[in-house]
């Protein structure tokens, strides 16, 4: 076979540093990595580069390229078809009704569903390969990652924001070169965001609208009562030790820290869909639908949520008759869905409404109106929102294409959240944003100095300000809380998030005593400098009180004895036996001269030690008592596994308590 060969292109300087970039590859090797490139960036022809060059190094190539929907399957075929020097019977498909197969075709266009469950048997016998994954944040969720198994030589990532949030098995957080996504494909070897795509000149003129409407008094007395909800729950997994953020990969947890994590996302999805559903945000973008209209902007991109929301839009916008609108969501039929982008392309339709397809890979080019009826809190989304519309295009005669993008959000909500974590301004340049308020039922809105809410200082500038250095006493710091969360407990054991525990505390108990004044509670550390973050409980300002010296590693779990005699151990010995957690987890307190207690549904109930009928229970609670006296001069919390043996963690390490069976008796009668 020949070497496969592009056409019909070419490519600016800064795409092909990208492609040097992926030909030279990571710590693992040339030809392998990730790239990350704006949306609109031209990933698709930058990618087809890199076939090319792998091509022209190893005789009979094959190319399997992941996507994760059949639109950009359908895509992706074209642009080969159309940029490369295949035939139409070189060029496969795997998925959306197709099972071609990679032996038989020099390059196979695979849906990720598909891919993920038939590619790595079928690349066993098609090598040498190429494998692309695009949109490659996808492909690190559980249920697709097994097309990351596939063998290739050649190997390249492409998205425009590839970060996912990762933990490891001690629920540590990942970098996405050390997660399996990045492992597999290669490190990020070359970004151009979107900060960087404005600065080389490469967006066309645009503007971008943000719009704060408003709730009527029934729906913001409804948020209101969904947002005391929310609070609540957040306040019950924080007093768990838990950090709100990490609530979706907590749902999983067993017993009442799982209910809670469950109840807690549960109620912020209600709150989120009843922002969703603000009637304010229909009557408003079809406003701003009319004025564009007038100003002779004819194609219309609008984005929405939730597909029956997005489908009362549509139908709200075509009822003038003065425009053809069309709606595009994945529910709808396959021809249904590539008829409507033609026609979106043709101009035959001049308002799309798409819920959430579109704001991914597929390349809608004539969109020079977006408007972000409602999203969610993701940066990522918004972003790759905002390039649907800043794709570069020049119109006739070299005129240069004008943009607008419109955001709408909710004034006074959640909603102004995603304001507080990038500064828009930074990312698409101060001059291009315009900010507005619709009072309610308003015909125009009034214009806003600014934005509802400003990040604040990042870690490199907190960082800069401090001198480049850790304070070496509590400073406040200024910048946004961010890092991941810890817990310390009176015994200086620290643990994180998933209740692992940290082998080096390097000293962060005492750091949290002297912002507290008192031992015990929670902690950041910044990502990047290691600085300890704590909230003071005095008024919650947040002080930088030192940094680490080393990152935290898990501490290794004790070897499970199972039927190995421990009746040698005498309390406050090292604990070498299972380090589960299914007989319950206790607090040991001073109340009433010392206390085992347990939360209940309904409260806290103590565990007795006598008048109960039960003395052998009533003797445990005894036995685990005398041996807190004897070994601690504070509070703690311990566990009971499946030899009833009663354990705690001290300074990182495993304790022994005591023998507890059959556990304790409790008035409940359990």
């Amino acid at each position: 076979m020949t070497a496969i060969a592009t056409r019909d292109f070419e490519l600016s300087s800064w795409q092909l540093r990208a492609a040097d970039a992926w030909e030279r590859g990571d710590d693992a090797g040339p030809q392998r990595g990730t790239l990350e490139i704006v949306t609109g960036g031209g990933k698709t022809l930058i990618a087809l580069e890199c076939v090319a060059r792998s091509s022209r190094i190893v005789d009979d190539l094959r190319v399997a390229i992941v996507v994760p929907t059949e639109a950009l399957a359908r895509q992706w075929i074209d642009v080969a078809r159309r940029h490369t020097d295949l035939s139409e019977l070189d060029i496969g498909l795997l998925g959306a009704g197709r099972r071609d197969d990679l032996r038989e075709r020099r390059l196979l266009v695979a849906v990720l569903n598909s891919a993920s469950k038939h590619l790595p048997d079928m690349a066993r016998s098609a090598q040498p390969l190429m494998l692309v994954v695009d949109e490659c944040h996808r492909a690190g969720a559980p249920s697709f990652s097994k097309v990351l198994t596939t063998p290739a030589r050649f190997r390249l990532g492409l998205s425009a924001t590839p970060d996912r949030e990762e933990l490891d098995e001690d629920g540590e957080p990942i970098e996405y070169d050390e997660q399996l996504v990045g492992r597999s494909l290669g490190a990020v070897v070359h970004r151009f965001d979107l900060r960087d795509a404005r600065l080389a000149g490469w967006l066309p003129d645009y503007e971008i609208h943000h719009h704060a409407v408003t709730l009527g008094p029934e729906e913001r007395q409804e948020y209101e009562a969904l947002s005391r909800r929310v609070d609540d729950l957040g306040e019950e997994l924080r007093s768990f030790g838990a950090d709100v953020g990490r609530a979706m990969q907590l749902r999983a947890r067993p017993g009442e820290l799982g209910d809670l994590a469950r109840s807690y996302v549960a109620a912020t999805t209600r709150r989120k869909d009843h922002l969703y559903r603000a009637k304010e945000r229909g009557r408003v973008a079809s406003a701003i639908v009319a004025g564009a209209a007038s100003r002779g902007r004819c194609r219309m991109l609008l984005f929405h949520e939730r597909v029956d929301d997005a489908t009362i839009l549509a139908a709200w916008l075509a009822e003038p008759g003065e425009r053809k609108v069309a709606l595009e969501h994945s529910r709808l039929p396959d021809s249904e869905r590539r008829r409507v982008l033609a026609e979106f392309r043709t101009g035959a339709v001049e308002v799309l409404v798409s819920v959430k397809s579109l704001i991914e890979g597929v390349y809608v080019p004539d969109a020079d109106v977006g408007i972000s009826v409602a999203s969610s809190a993701s940066v990522r989304q918004r972003v790759q929102s905002l390039g649907r519309v800043l794709r570069r295009r020049f119109s006739e005669g070299g005129a240069p294409k004008h943009a607008e993008m419109h955001v709408l959000y909710v004034d006074a909500t959640a909603d102004e959240s995603i304001y507080a974590k990038e500064d828009w301004s930074d990312l698409t340049g101060d001059g291009a944003n315009r900010y507005w308020h619709w009072p309610l039922g308003a015909i125009e809105p009034d214009s806003r100095e600014g934005p509802p809410a400003t990040p604040k200082p990042t870690e490199a500038q907190e960082w800069e300000r401090l001198g480049e250095h850790p304070p070496t006493e509590p400073v406040a710091w200024l910048g946004a809380f961010v890092g991941q969360e810890y817990s310390v407990d009176t015994l200086g054991t620290v643990t994180n998030a998933s209740g692992t525990v940290i082998a080096n505390a390097q000293g962060v108990g005492a750091m949290v005593t002297a912002v507290r004044g008192r031992p015990g509670g929670r902690f950041r550390v910044t990502p990047v400098h290691r600085v300890v973050l704590i909230r003071s409980d005095a008024d919650g300002t947040v002080f930088a009180a030192g940094a680490l010296t080393d990152q935290f590693v898990a501490a290794e779990r004790p070897v499970a004895t199972g039927d190995a005699d421990l009746s040698g151990l005498t309390p406050g010995d090292r604990y070498v036996g299972p380090d589960s957690q299914v007989g319950g987890t206790f607090k040991l307190s001073q109340k009433r001269g010392g206390v085992i207690e347990r939360r209940t549904k309904s409260g806290t109930e103590f565990a007795a030690t006598d008048n109960t009928g039960r003395p052998e229970l009533e003797a445990n609670a005894r036995t685990v008592l005398d041996t807190w006296r004897r070994c601690f001069d504070r509070g703690i919390t311990f566990h009971v596994n499946e030899l009833d043996h009663a354990w705690c963690v001290v300074a990182g390490e495993h304790r022994f308590l005591g023998a507890v069976p059959g556990g304790f008796a409790w008035p409940s009668g359990e």
